[in-house]
């Protein structure tokens, strides 16, 4: 299980979950312009991409900062604990990485998506820790999100937990509600 603490929004109410070498394979091979947020809210290129296993978008991310855990190893869950409280738990996403790497992305980052501007500032905010990256084996993943409150150092917190299991290539997404809300509050 890997674990990332202090894990904020950039004043945003969403997180992208992507592999970033597909996203940007995915905004060339679609013609898309440089600012993605514009291009996933004003045509079907989002639900494409979501579709097609590119990105999860996480919206409704309140302002605060998350634990996350990213559970590649199918350990138990962080929310079978007695001091946690799962809040939701989504399962049916596909994630296809061709990278080796899985990062949580923030609307800035985006707004520029070249080589120069956004995937070249979150390649700098990943190795100072400020934004989450993990390494992964290239290939198709099923994607569950559990979300709610952990104890962290004495405290509840805020936490997300992406379970990441590998599966074949002919697998499916089946989330129904693209647009479920991942707000987590008492």
């Amino acid at each position: 299980m890997i674990k990332f603490t202090e894990c904020l929004n950039d004043t945003w109410d969403y997180f992208f979950l992507t592999d970033p070498t597909n996203l940007l394979r995915f905004k060339n091979d679609h013609h898309l312009g440089d600012d993605l947020i514009n291009e996933f809210t004003t045509n079907e290129s989002a639900e494409v991409a979501v579709q097609k296993g590119v990105m999860i978008p996480m919206g409704g991310i309140i302002n605060q900062p998350y634990t996350i855990f990213f559970n590649i190893d199918h350990e138990p869950s962080v929310f079978t604990e007695d001091t946690s409280l799962l809040v939701f738990e989504k399962t049916g996403y596909i994630l296809e990485v061709i990278h080796n790497e899985i990062c949580m992305v923030t609307v800035p980052y985006l707004k520029n998506w070249t080589k120069d501007g956004g995937l070249h500032r979150l390649k700098e905010a990943t190795e100072l820790g400020v934004r989450q990256k993990i390494q992964i084996a290239n290939g198709i993943y099923a994607i569950t999100i559990l979300g709610g409150f952990t104890l962290q150092d004495g405290m509840e917190e805020a936490t997300f937990e992406f379970q990441c299991k590998a599966v074949s290539a002919d697998t499916s997404h089946t989330v129904k509600d693209i647009g479920f809300s991942f707000t987590i509050e008492k």
